[in-house]
């Protein structure tokens, strides 16, 4: 009755099934209360996921990000659980949900950065060329030539 009145007053759902060595510890009860916040954070942006989920609201691209979070989620989470209860992850089907979720997440990761990557304008490089250079350019059939290139392919060329 005592120990459970300790674990109560301590605030860790977890004291009530400890030692009481490890209830006193302090390097051991600073750890789980750094794991029962980070749960809460977790808890707490799940749920505004799936509220976001559930409203409808996103584009495709932002779909698809959500979706893939929650995956990777469900994954991490099954795959604490499991390490937790002693088993042997490193053959487990969880694995390879970790794994094609993180790959997944990393290829929409190198879209995202190609889709913002700056653009080079073409025909304004081309202008800043040929202004750089004092030398007449002409464009023959959209590749930039000299002007004495397109005069002589002009001499050559077939009448």
């Amino acid at each position: 009755m005592a120990q459970e009145n300790q674990a109560v007053d301590n605030g860790l759902p977890c004291d009530a099934y400890l030692d009481t060595s490890l209830q006193k510890d302090e390097n051991v009860q600073r750890i789980l209360k750094t794991f029962y916040s980070s749960i809460e954070m977790l808890e707490a942006e799940t749920e505004k996921a799936l509220a976001l989920q559930a409203a409808g609201t996103l584009n495709t691209n932002e779909q698809i990000k959500l979706d893939s979070y929650l995956a990777y989620l469900n994954s991490t989470l099954f795959f604490i659980y499991q390490k937790l209860q002693g088993a042997d992850v490193s053959n487990h089907a969880v694995m390879h949900d970790l794994r094609r979720t993180r790959d997944l997440l990393a290829r929409d990761k190198e879209i995202n950065e190609a889709l913002a990557a700056p653009r080079l304008d073409m025909p304004a490089a081309k202008r800043f060329i040929a202004a750089g250079t004092h030398t007449r350019f002409v464009d023959m059939n959209g590749v930039m030539v000299t002007e004495k290139q397109y005069n002589k392919s002009k001499e050559e060329a077939p009448k």
